[in-house]
């Protein structure tokens, strides 16, 4: 195929950049730009792209202001439907309890999606002022129903800090807050027919997750060890202490915490051992697919979650129709099916993180695995393995550094010390975990498994917590803007582009 740059072999990464910036533009702005604004300038670059169909730059041109305006009637159509306005004073209603009830101080803290009732919100952060007489709320768990009268309203920031939680819960799907008091709700059987089958199917997943949770992980575990394998083996955090989760980030592996594609790609694995044969083809991939989808929405569908899902079903489509998987192609058809489904995803934290880490990898992996020579490689298979490990480490950690600091204020010093440890022994977590779920017949094989399991979650969290004891295990207190944050990203570039022609400049000379 011929091109005129390496760039025209992956358009979709064009469309789903300037769709993110359009996205981008349409909520810093929103006061600026309406939905039907958006669109006429929408349309009008279309009427472009069909007239010059023959001019290949006016064409792209044309293609990628289409995206960017496409990505602000979308976020635009996006906020209407969450701006809905809030009822006066308290409102009754009846909801559902989504997600595992959480004891918080003097409140139990848990999502609440609204059924019926006067209000048109639909989903809740609820605190429910806890009841120390008659402890009733100890008897709530997922899918419980209730009745209750509360006041709904807008969530704010947290006092001067520079964290949004508006936006978060915007993110999540979260349109409100509120304050439930102790007399002024009782559970009740709530009908789930208005809500959609996807949320039917997650609460059904998250009442199942819990039960898990309780059968499995609860055998021979203590407090520690119970929070830090239900975190990787199915996507609940809320276990982790503060103590807990800053160990893991000061010592960088805070990544093995929060289901991502490393964990999905150990899952494809397994799925795949336990299908075997490439023989099967269609139907293979098929119920590869079939699994890693049952486990998405069984941790939840968190946005790194449902990236790695995506990037594999597209992958495994590919692979079908055999074609050639080019990565950043597939990377991009991910972002742009993520952001139709949710614009604001863009500004979640794990999207961001995520994709940056898999960009970083797809684009520099290749490059730098290239400077040892793969002949020695080939004589030395481990050093083979620790050369990959290293080069897929640092690409990953070049794309969220950044991030990091900008969110966390921290950079982690002894990141690649760390993951030549949690990654062999979080493969190991997440493979004990499965067998646990599949021997739950055999109660003294699932007693062993459990003691196996606290070994080797105990064993990790240990050598995390060495690493972090570290000196300067960690450079805390950074500090940097949108705009500082920007200039980081562009210096990488350039500096990656300036090596690219230095060394294809050297490689000529060294032919000739």
């Amino acid at each position: 195929m011929k091109t005129n740059g390496k760039i025209q072999l992956f358009p979709l990464l064009r469309i789903a950049a300037f769709l993110a910036f359009g996205i981008f533009l349409g909520y810093e702005w929103r006061g600026l730009i309406s939905q039907d604004i958006a669109l006429a300038c929408f349309v009008a670059a279309v009427v472009v792209i069909l007239i010059f169909r023959r001019h290949d730059m006016l064409q792209g041109v044309a293609i990628c202001f289409a995206s960017l305006f496409l990505g602000a009637v979308i976020i635009c159509r996006h906020l209407q439907q969450i701006g809905i306005p809030l009822p006066n004073g308290d409102v009754t209603y009846k909801g559902v309890v989504a997600s595992v009830p959480q004891e918080r101080g003097k409140v139990l803290r848990f999502d609440l999606w609204i059924v019926d009732g006067d209000s048109t919100v639909r989903r809740v952060k609820a605190s429910l002022l806890k009841d120390t007489l008659t402890r009733q709320y100890l008897h709530l768990n997922v899918g419980d129903g209730l009745v209750a009268t509360s006041k709904l309203e807008r969530p704010a920031k947290f006092g001067r800090s520079s964290f949004d939680y508006p936006l978060y819960l915007r993110c999540h799907g979260f349109t409100a807050t509120t304050l439930i008091l102790p007399d002024f709700w009782k559970k009740t059987v709530v009908s789930l027919k208005r809500l959609s089958h996807l949320d039917r199917t997650k609460l059904a997943a998250m009442r199942f997750r819990q039960a898990t949770l309780q059968r499995y992980f609860s055998n021979g575990l203590d407090d520690e060890e119970m929070a830090v394998a239900v975190a990787m083996a199915l996507g609940d955090k809320s276990r982790i202490t503060n103590d807990l989760r800053d160990v893991y980030s000061i010592s960088g592996a805070s990544h093995v915490l929060a289901l991502s594609g490393l964990h999905l790609g150990i899952i494809y694995i397994l799925l795949s051992l336990i299908v075997g044969s490439r023989r099967l083809g269609v139907v293979r991939e098929l119920l590869i697919i079939l699994g890693i989808w049952s486990y998405a929405v069984f941790t939840g569908l968190s946005p790194s979650v449902v990236r790695a899902s995506v990037m594999i079903t597209i992958y495994a489509v590919i692979g079908v129709m055999r074609r050639d998987r080019m990565s950043l192609n597939a990377l991009a058809l991910t972002a742009i099916i993520m952001l139709f489904a949710n614009p604001l995803c863009l500004y979640d934290v794990g999207f961001q993180m995520s994709f940056l880490a898999v960009f970083f990898i797809l684009v520099y992996y290749k490059p730098v695995y290239g400077l040892v020579s793969s002949s020695f490689l080939m004589r030395h298979p481990v050093l083979k393995w620790v050369w990959a490990m290293v080069v897929v480490s640092c690409c990953a950690q070049l794309g969220v550094a950044p991030l990091t600091a900008y969110y966390f204020g921290r950079f982690s010093c002894y990141f690649l010390l760390t993951n030549f440890v949690v990654i062999p022994l979080a493969t190991v977590i997440l493979y004990l975990a499965a067998a646990m779920m599949m021997a739950s017949l055999w109660p003294s094989l699932l007693s062993w498994m459990a003691k196996v399991l606290s070994i080797v979650v105990g064993l990790q969290t240990a050598m995390v917590r060495w690493v972090s004891s570290l000196p300067e295990a960690s450079i805390e207190g950074i500090t940097i803007n949108r705009v500082q944050l920007l200039l980081v990203y562009v210096i990488i570039m350039a500096f990656s582009v300036v090596a690219y022609y230095f060394t294809r400049g050297v490689r000529r000379r060294a032919s000739f």
